[in-house]
């Protein structure tokens, strides 16, 4: 799936945001000890022209690390950040924007077949390996480059998930 280059011809760049780097810009405690670094990147990368496109699976995993906070008041700060951050991106005011797209039957058959991982959905399962929302990420990272003309990745601080980012 990696895109044809013409000399001299830089394709831009799109970074679709990893539950581990969203978790770190919300500041989720005990999720969040790279978060500085992670401000100072997602700075430097704005500044370089890379786009930002944030997955559904991001969004209900930072929801259930968010709602799974014991500290009350820390719980109800995060989703309030959390909450805001959605209407941020809601209306375009975000740095990133919301991958819109169907989950169809067709997203299924990907998902269940592991697009571009070489590996179908039970095989993550039995050497453990993706999960279904990593896996359904890259899934609509492949569906997103499969239709724009640009370096499509993923943006993730997860070992595993970090073998899948870039296309190939």
């Amino acid at each position: 799936m990696s895109k044809q280059r013409r000399p001299g011809l830089r394709l831009p760049v799109v970074d679709f945001l990893d539950t581990s780097v969203f978790v770190e810009i919300l500041d989720i405690p005990f999720r969040n000890d790279h978060r500085a670094e992670i401000l100072a990147e997602m700075d430097a990368r704005l500044k370089d022209g890379v786009r930002f496109v944030l997955p559904t699976a991001t969004v209900v995993e930072t929801g259930n690390h968010v709602f799974q906070i014991a500290d009350g008041s820390a719980r109800r700060r995060c989703a309030g950040t959390f909450m805001g951050m959605l209407r941020r991106t809601a209306v375009g005011e975000a740095p990133w924007v919301l991958h819109e797209r169907t989950w169809d039957g067709s997203f299924l058959v990907s998902l269940c077949d592991g697009v571009s991982t070489g590996m179908d959905l039970a095989e993550h399962a039995v050497r453990r390996q993706l999960g279904t929302g990593d896996l359904s990420i890259v899934v609509e990272r492949d569906l997103y480059a499969s239709r724009a003309q640009a370096e499509v990745r993923i943006w993730t601080l997860e070992a595993t998930m970090a073998t899948w980012a870039e296309l190939s």
